[in-house]
């Protein structure tokens, strides 16, 4: 059996001890789960997680950058907040911009994305200077944490 944890750093001390009492009680238990810092128990095994990839070079067309990690999840979600916006080749400069000066940092990229609905990805890319105030509009139902840059940072 596999248990999947999600966002332990929150409730750190509650999920190790957790985790150490589940794999006690149950030897054939696989648990799988996120932090942004080691739970710190026996048997643990941790992975860092990069960025996501970014092009290695500006230009070319929508179709060819879209292959990039950080491109994808960025058309992906804004997409999703917007089915009717056209990304266009003349846009892409824009998006790629987006992605390089979000580092590739998939929350971030996500809030970016989200603000098609409201702004041009080239107003999104223009409005980065001041990424807090631009990546401040999550989902309602996302937890806190989630819902701001600032919040996440903090």
């Amino acid at each position: 059996m596999l248990l999947v944890l999600d966002n332990c750093e929150h409730l750190i001390q509650g999920c190790a001890e957790l985790i150490e009492s589940l794999l006690r009680s149950s030897p054939g238990l696989r648990i799988l789960a996120t932090s942004r810092e080691p739970l710190r128990v026996s048997g643990e095994v941790t992975w860092s997680v990069p960025p996501l990839a970014l092009p290695v070079e500006l230009g070319g067309p929508l179709q060819d950058i879209e292959t990039d990690e950080a491109v994808r999840l960025f058309v992906d979600r804004a997409r999703a907040a917007q089915s009717t916006i056209a990304l266009s080749d003349a846009k892409i400069g824009a998006v790629l911009e987006i992605c390089r000066r979000l580092d590739g940092i998939p929350l971030a990229i996500e809030l970016a994305a989200t603000r098609v609905s409201s702004l041009s990805v080239v107003q999104i890319a223009a409005d980065l200077d001041d990424r807090f105030r631009l990546l401040s509009i999550a989902p309602r139902t996302a937890p806190a944490r989630q819902r701001t840059l600032r919040a996440t940072v903090e």
